[in-house]
């Protein structure tokens, strides 16, 4: 997310990326800004100016994002937040909040 207004303080999409239960990468997209922003917020979210000029527009990736979790498991850190950026819902029974980060299978 990139920040909107006049001290960046409200939060726009600016790139939406899903793994599969794999850890593959299944869609990652630049999303266009639907509002002048005003924080990149890159230290944090490692969104320049030029990754979003060109992206898509944020329609196209809520109609994607949705099409992808229909009928799908979602398992993720702080969902709400997420899904309510992407102004989608998505059944609490087929949602699976984490708070940790597995790191044993890491070397």
């Amino acid at each position: 997310m990139v920040g909107v207004g006049p001290d960046g303080e409200d939060s726009i999409l600016a790139r939406v990326s899903i793994v599969n239960h794999f850890g593959k990468c299944i869609y990652d997209k630049y999303v266009k800004p639907t509002e002048m922003v005003t924080d990149y917020r890159t230290a944090v979210s490692g969104i320049r100016p030029k990754d979003i000029k060109d992206g898509v527009p944020f329609t196209v990736a809520q109609k994607d994002v949705a099409e992808i979790l229909k009928g799908r498991i979602l398992v993720g850190h702080a969902l709400h937040n997420d899904l309510k950026i992407l102004l989608l819902d998505h059944p609490k029974k087929r949602s699976v909040i984490r708070s940790g980060i597995n790191l044993s299978n890491r070397k």
